[in-house]
């Protein structure tokens, strides 16, 4: 729910003679892009389509130069959780190489490989990928 949120952002509009300025930062007016890259089962490589993902998130990294670039690798819940961990970060890293290789700077690329999500048999294709996102979390302190 994000009733916080919304409660936050009409507090700020409602102080009267500050403005908008100490709103900047609330996390639901600075949405994190993200694009997702989908694999075929315990594969690695990139397909045309998630070449062309790759494209659009190096595309935007190069336009954000100052945001950190994010790679989050996963797998499906066939096979064991060491070797699904093994596979989640061979993802991440495939998808990193190819943002290097689309011009993004290999300093601003994090990769981390989260191993099996989800539960058989609905989850396996959505859990086969990599997410990109660029932008800095905006996790709670």
């Amino acid at each position: 729910m994000h009733r916080p949120n919304l409660l936050s952002a009409a507090a700020c509009l409602a102080v009267a003679g500050i403005g908008l300025a100490g709103c900047a930062d609330l996390p639901f007016m600075h949405p994190q892009p993200s694009y997702v890259v989908f694999f075929a089962p315990f594969k690695t490589n990139l397909n045309p389509p998630g070449i062309a993902v790759v494209a659009q998130a190096a595309h935007k990294a190069k336009i954000d130069l100052l945001s950190p670039v994010t790679v989050t690798g996963a797998a499906d819940t066939v096979g064991n959780t060491p070797d699904n961990v093994a596979l989640s970060n061979q993802r991440a890293a495939a998808v990193a190489a190819q943002l290097v290789a689309d011009g993004v700077a290999p300093a601003r690329i994090t990769t981390e490989g989260i191993g099996p999500i989800g539960s058989p048999p609905d989850s396996k294709q959505a859990s086969r990928t990599a997410t990109i996102v660029i932008g800095r979390s905006h996790a709670p302190q």
